[in-house]
Order: structure tokens, then C-alpha cells, then sequence
């Protein structure tokens, strides 16, 4: 995600955000320092990323012989309520999980899905809304013979204001 970083010196920072919480509006302080900043998107008159589709991918590289295997928009851009075609993808914040048996677990993108996808090639086998963008790696874990992965679902108010505090944990089939 294009952005745009703007110092602001402290007296006039202090004025800004006076009453205020810290990160509030796009501004954060800075502790310490002479100066506050403010932090803005930059995005088109229509709020939304200002660069060609598709906004986020994923791709499958061959460690071995550094060849892409395949490669995908990822997730969907939402705005006002709308969801923008699959074939833009989404920005992404996050990383995967892979399973040893192929499953590859992913929230990462913007339209606050978890998705699980093939990891020989890249098809979405399941998805499930959630409260916020889950923009960390997923875990998964074995607990009483049953297989689990569990997304910490925060969001990132830089990036959208939707947040959460959820954790949601999901069982694999047998």
C-alpha cells in the first residue's frame, strides 16, 4: 500500500491532537522526538488503491529452481459495502501457514476472509468471514487427535478501520 508519511512539529502536533488518542486520525506522536506524523493512504477519489489491479497476489515459487509455480490475485478489495472483482485481489498484511498435508491458511487480505487454498495450485478450497482483516499467521495444532488453526483477528486500522478482538479457531477434517 502506497502511503504518505508527513512530519508535523510537536507544538503544532500537541494542537492537533489535543483530548485525542494516540493514532487517532492518522497521526501518531512520536514519543520522544520533536515531531508527530501523520500517516495517509494513498488512494484515488474513490478510496481506492491508486496502482493497476490486482492489488495483492499469491504466488508459489520452486525453491529449488526459483520458477513460479503459480500465481493469483489475492483476496478482495471492499469498499462501501461492494465487493470489487476477484481479479483485482487485495492489499495484504499477514502471512501464511502450510500444512504438510498441501492446505496453505491465509487471512492477510482486506475483506476480512481466512481462506485455506491448494497449495499445488492455488484454488481457494474454503473461506469464512470473520470481524476484521486477520492480518497475522495463522497456527495450526493437534490437540486431542483433532487438527486445529486458529487466526487472531485484529485488523489494521492504518489500512481500513475496521478491528477486532476475536480469536477463531476452525477443526480440519480428518
Amino acid at each position: 500500500m502506497a502511503q504518505i508519511y508527513q512530519l508535523i512539529e510537536r507544538e503544532d502536533y500537541d494542537t492537533m491532537t489535543s483530548g485525542g488518542s494516540e493514532a487517532e486520525g492518522g497521526l501518531f506522536p512520536m514519543t520522544g522526538t520533536p515531531y508527530g506524523f501523520s500517516l495517509t493512504n494513498f488512494l484515488n477519489p474513490i478510496g481506492m488503491p491508486c496502482w493497476k489491479p490486482p492489488y495483492g497476489l499469491m504466488s508459489a515459487i520452486d525453491l529449488k529452481s526459483g520458477e513460479t509455480l503459480w500465481e493469483r490475485p489475492f483476496g478482495q478489495t471492499q469498499q462501501w459495502g461492494f465487493y470489487m472483482p476477484e481479479s483485482w485481489g487485495s492489499p495484504t498484511i499477514g502471512g501464511p501457514v502450510v500444512t504438510a498435508s498441501g492446505l496453505i491458511f491465509i487471512g492477510a487480505s482486506m475483506d476480512a476472509r481466512v481462506r485455506a487454498l491448494d497449495a499445488a495450485t492455488g484454488d481457494v478450497l474454503w473461506k469464512a468471514q470473520v470481524d476484521a482483516p486477520a492480518v497475522s499467521i495463522p497456527a495450526v495444532y493437534d490437540y486431542d487427535g483433532q487438527q486445529y488453526v486458529v487466526f487472531t483477528v485484529g485488523g489494521n486500522s492504518i489500512i481500513k478501520p475496521q478491528v477486532a478482538d476475536q480469536l477463531i479457531a476452525f477443526t480440519l477434517p480428518e
